[in-house]
């Protein structure tokens, strides 16, 4: 299994991922960046072998040692699932020698092209386009994220599973405590989420709600700018940027609901885990967020990019945040459990298996 994000909700999910696998059946190599989130989580876990990739300073000679580094891994592996756009394209290459003895499932965690505009987004694209051809599925998160990937001629139809995230619901099950007017935002500090649209928002809705305030759950390179537009919005003090932490459930507890400001998303992760918790989510019609949030009944959307339609979003979960939090704990029970994504993973796996032994 190989992994390129140093944190983030593709992080939390390849180690709920490795940390569920039954370990009778799976012995599994995780290749990702020293130091990273996932390293951190999974060192010394037991059937659990972790080897560092892609922590050199210059991009093309990391990428290459990343290469070769892959290569004896997967050349001993019988299944070889890469997560993320960079990992994905080096592990599918590394794979690509033995890919009629290897089984391959390529995870995008949201499209490379989705970020770029123009020649890189047309040169992304066709990246992907070539290496579809050397896996044998693609792991979409949401229908969205199928399309988007269908629409850009990448792989054929048959190709695509859609599996959405999934998350353990017993970790997200503790006695609520919510703290008025308290709004969770979890995620990492990048151009897709927008935490200036989460702020912008926020400093909205404090006009009619005083005592709202926002926690800003994550870190990453826009956190100096987001501070700053805090203070440039006056709403530094309803504000509390607290970083990575490790107990995301417990700080889910103590709020009323849940934003997210995103251009763009397969699966938030951040979503399902709200759900899981009980909160009603405000959120952006991006890409899959759709198919989680259902307006009126789990939460509220709005336009991307369009603070005063977020801030109404946020002022209706507010004001319904125990009716859309319990419906949307409900659907989290019936489809977004871990168990329910990984059953349907190691199905894919050891149908992928059969396959190669034909």
């Amino acid at each position: 299994m190989a992994a390129q994000p140093m944190d983030g909700g593709v992080a939390r999910h390849v180690v709920s991922l490795v940390e569920a696998l039954p370990r009778e059946r799976f012995a599994v190599d995780v290749a990702c960046p020293r130091g990273s989130l996932t390293w951190a989580s999974l060192e010394g876990a037991a059937g659990v072998e972790l080897h560092a990739i892609g922590s050199h300073r210059r991009p093309a000679l990391s990428d290459a040692r990343t290469l070769m580094a892959l290569l004896p891994l997967v050349g001993r592996a019988d299944v070889v699932h890469v997560h993320s756009s960079k990992a994905g394209f080096l592990g599918r290459l590394a794979s690509l020698p033995r890919r009629k003895r290897r089984a391959c499932v390529f995870t995008p965690h949201g499209w490379s092209f989705w970020a770029a505009d123009g020649a890189e987004g047309r040169l992304y694209a066709g990246l992907e386009r070539v290496a579809a051809g050397w896996c044998g599925a693609i792991v979409a998160l949401s229908e969205d994220e199928r399309a988007a990937g269908l629409a850009q001629g990448v792989g054929r139809p048959e190709l695509y599973r859609v599996i959405p995230n999934g998350v353990d619901l017993a970790r997200f099950s503790l006695p609520r405590e919510p703290v008025r007017g308290r709004i969770l935002t979890v995620g990492r500090l990048a151009p897709p989420k927008r935490p200036d649209l989460a702020l912008r928002a926020l400093a909205q809705v404090r006009e009619r709600i005083p005592e709202a305030e926002l926690w800003v759950v994550g870190d990453g390179p826009l956190r100096a700018d987001a501070e700053r537009l805090a203070g440039e919005l006056g709403v530094t003090e309803a504000t509390r940027f607290v970083g990575h932490r490790d107990d995301v459930p417990e700080l889910l507890a103590t709020a009323e609901c849940v934003l997210l400001a995103s251009d763009y998303e397969g699966c938030p992760l951040s979503v399902v885990e709200a759900m899981a918790a009980g909160l009603g989510v405000a959120a952006t019609d991006a890409g899959g967020i759709g198919e989680l949030v259902r307006p009126g009944e789990t939460g509220a959307l709005s336009a991307k990019g369009d603070p005063e339609g977020l801030a109404e979003a946020l002022e209706l979960v507010l004001s319904q945040s125990g009716e859309m939090g319990a419906a949307g704990r409900r659907i989290a029970e019936a489809e977004l459990s871990l168990d329910t994504m990984v059953g349907r993973l190691v199905g894919l796996y050891d149908q992928l298996m059969a396959r190669m032994r034909e």
